[in-house]
């Protein structure tokens, strides 16, 4: 006696039905065949008895044009949502900069902080002296080495992650010796 088809199994013949239908190749065809009567007998039936009952909806197993765009409409409602409370985070949190930066320059902050920078451009080290790749190489390892990421070393050091990956590539035999 033939069992009516729950929803999951239809669902499951359509999609095998739909590789049986498109495969190119023979033995995928065959197995997919196979699949299809081996779920149309455990439910009693013949695989062309289970076809018509798992196709038998007036919509041949497809979303009608009207579902389709009301699930069009719902993904572009999401979307927009999305774009919308992205934008609003970011106006919040470039408002709440703003704000701070401006708090610290009313208290002074603003001009210990380009004394700071001026000392620190000005540096211990000799004017003549220009960082070379052996620095660069160093700098580098010596992030990755105190477990920084390799995109925000990437960052930091002002160079690509494929260079950074570079890095850690030649670096890292030196470690486990």
């Amino acid at each position: 006696m033939a069992q009516p088809l729950t929803d999951a199994e239809r669902e499951k013949l359509r999609k095998i039905i739909g590789v049986m239908r498109s495969a190119t190749i023979e033995g995928e065809r065959k197995a997919a065949e196979e699949a299809a009567t081996r779920l149309a007998a455990a439910n009693g039936m013949t695989l062309e008895e289970a076809e018509q009952e798992a196709f038998s909806e007036e919509d041949d197993g497809r979303l009608n044009a009207d579902e389709r765009a009301a699930q069009q409409r719902e993904a572009a409602r999401w979307a927009a949502n999305m774009v919308r409370m992205t934008n609003a985070y970011e106006a919040s949190e470039k408002y709440r900069f703003m704000m701070a930066r401006e708090e610290a320059k009313r208290r002074g902050l603003g001009e210990q902080e380009n004394d700071t920078r001026a000392r620190r451009l000005s540096g211990n080290r000799p004017r003549s002296y220009i960082p070379g790749k052996d620095d660069e190489f160093r700098l580098i390892a010596g992030l990755l080495r105190d477990g920084v990421s390799l995109e925000r070393t990437a960052e930091l050091v002002g160079v690509s992650t494929v260079d950074v990956a570079r890095v850690w590539l030649l670096t890292r035999g030196k470690r486990a010796a």
